[in-house]
């Protein structure tokens, strides 16, 4: 009972404890971000969304390449300072302040035209001559990024987008060059994650942006291992660092931020407040349990167990007389009611036992009256002999042979050739009584012989032609017995036949009312007991089954397995 109790405060003290546990983790993930595949999921997204803002800042350039005015001006053939060329130098310049726009994080878009030695950049309200304006790299036809250098610690970093200008041909015509903060851009993905670093490196080891002051840059530009890291994950003792390759337009970076990996302090705190608490509300509940469950569990178990203990001595009346709680009380009454039942199968068992007693007694009695009559014809047979009477003594020889045969010393099942030899005692005794008025014909298959049948199963049938075929006729009669063997199903086919008065349907039908259909004469058994035999014996599968017409006689015929004798 103890170490049950035991069991189940600990369980339910793990299974609190892992639930707490559980969510407290869960509501600190919620405030910080937590390290490891979470981080990483965190970065590859946002190194995604800095690729695809530069891919669409690409793909913005290409459609400005590709439209009619920008052609126009990029092939030369305008006449300078026309209306045409003022017309198209608006719009273009319209075009490049819509464009710029859409992208929140791009401070400035320059395009230079070479035909036309000509600049024009969204800073300026106009455009202004060639020799007013000059931006470094603004000639480099292939597509760069490099870092804008900081005039003021305020301005944050910039970086130089350097793409070419084509016309459709894809020859060159001029370039683009974008400036884009950085600042705007990272803020915008990152949110409000709560990251320790972000920090970006171009493959030179120069830093494109980091959210670290000065010197700490130039501390990890020292550290060989930052730009050449191959490790995506690496962990440190309060901190996890993932870096990410960043392919773009022109140019290959590396992305790299830091998040702590421990729980912060504060939730330490609250969470040992909170588990010290559990474990105080924890031992109340525990000895409010033992309690409970001295109260409402041991004692009506150890009450119940006494009960069982004198009934086990043999106190059938120690009955659950105990008020306690809706389930004990139902434990009880079954408890009781097993209790009736038991003395109830004692009286029963005792009762049975005098019945069978009694049973005996009287089989004895109702033995002896077989036995007397045998042991009588044998006294009648050797006086019979004695005064030189054979056919007294083969009669009498004759019916002991049956008596034997009918008490059943040697078993339910004969043969079929000792079954023969009973009909043969069978037929003498009544060739005493009618003489030459009945004709035996015998039809055995040899292979038949030693197949088992149950014990004086045809002697019925035998007396049942004599009876109700022949001997209402008052001529000879013939009585014919086949047994075959039907190797195909495996049957043992036995049939009697007689050439007696027969029986019309009606006559079936009222012989079928009394008392299985026809009088029971010494064996005793009726036609109705030997297709009950045949059933108890074999099964549903085989029966015995009658064919009579009116002055054409009676065909009897059992349908038995084929079972041989072991012994034989």
């Amino acid at each position: 009972m103890v170490r049950m109790l035991i069991y189940i405060v600990l369980s339910c003290s793990v299974l609190i404890t892992s639930c707490i546990v559980y969510y407290s983790v869960q509501a600190a993930s919620q405030k910080q971000l937590a390290s490891g595949e979470q981080l990483q999921q965190v970065h590859d997204q946002t190194v995604i969304r800095i690729q695809k803002s530069f891919e669409e800042l690409d793909h913005t350039l290409k459609r400005i390449s590709n439209d009619y005015a920008i052609q126009r001006l990029s092939e030369g053939t305008v006449i300078t300072d026309s209306a045409e060329d003022r017309s198209l130098r608006e719009y273009a310049d319209y075009l490049l302040r819509s464009e710029r726009s859409q992208f929140p994080f791009v401070t400035n878009m320059c395009m230079s035209l070479d035909a036309l030695n000509y600049n024009l950049c969204t800073e300026a309200l106009t455009s202004v001559p060639p020799t007013d304006i000059t931006l470094p790299m603004l000639r480099k036809f292939d597509r760069s990024l490099q870092a804008r250098e900081k005039k003021e610690a305020a301005d944050g970093y910039e970086v130089i987008y350097t793409a070419p200008l084509t016309n459709r041909k894809n020859v060159v015509k001029g370039s683009f060059q974008i400036t884009v903060a950085l600042d705007p851009l990272m803020k915008d993905i990152y949110g409000r994650l709560p990251l320790l670093r972000n920090q970006i490196m171009d493959s030179h080891g120069v830093f494109m942006y980091s959210t670290l002051p000065e010197t700490d840059n130039e501390m990890l530009q020292k550290e060989e291992g930052w730009k050449t890291a191959t490790e995506p994950l690496q962990w440190g003792k309060f901190s996890v660092v993932s870096t990410k390759k960043l392919e773009l337009p022109g140019a290959v970076w590396f992305s790299q931020i830091e998040a702590r990996q421990s729980l912060e302090t504060s939730f330490a705190k609250a969470f040992q407040s909170t588990l010290g608490m559990f474990i105080v509300l924890l031992l109340l509940v525990c000895m409010l349990s033992v309690f409970v469950y001295q109260h409402y569990s041991a004692r009506p178990m150890k009450h119940l167990r006494g009960l069982m203990n004198r009934a086990e001595l043999g106190d059938f009346k120690a009955y659950w007389v105990h008020k306690s709680s809706r389930e004990w009380n139902e434990l009880g009454e079954s408890y009781n009611q097993m209790l009736n039942r038991l003395e109830e199968l004692i009286r029963q068992v005792k009762r049975e036992e005098s019945l069978k007693k009694e049973a005996e007694m009287e089989a004895l009695q109702y033995q002896l009256n077989p036995h007397f009559l045998y042991n009588t014809l044998n006294t009648i047979k050797w006086v019979a002999k004695m005064h030189r009477t054979p056919q007294i003594a083969e009669v009498v020889t004759s019916l002991v042979r049956l008596l034997q045969a009918s008490l059943g010393k040697k078993g339910d099942f004969i043969t079929v050739r000792e079954e023969i030899e009973l009909i043969h005692a069978y037929i003498d005794i009544q060739a005493f009584r009618y003489g030459d008025k009945i004709r035996m014909e015998y039809d055995i298959d040899p292979l038949s012989e030693g197949c088992l049948v149950p014990r004086m199963i045809l002697q019925p049938l035998l007396e049942n032609a004599i009876i109700h075929g022949i001997e209402p006729s008052r001529q000879e009669g013939v009585i014919r017995i086949g047994i075959r063997i039907e190797a195909e199903r495996e049957l043992l086919i036995c049939q009697v036949e007689d050439n007696g008065i027969g029986m019309s349907m009606e006559d079936k039908a009222v012989e079928s009312a009394t008392n299985g259909g026809m009088r029971e004469r010494m064996s005793g058994i009726g036609l109705r007991h030997i297709r009950e035999k045949i059933r108890l014996y074999y099964g549903s599968g085989y029966n015995m089954n009658m064919v009579s017409k009116p002055s054409q006689g009676t065909t009897i015929r059992l349908t038995l397995p084929v079972h041989y004798n072991e012994e034989g």
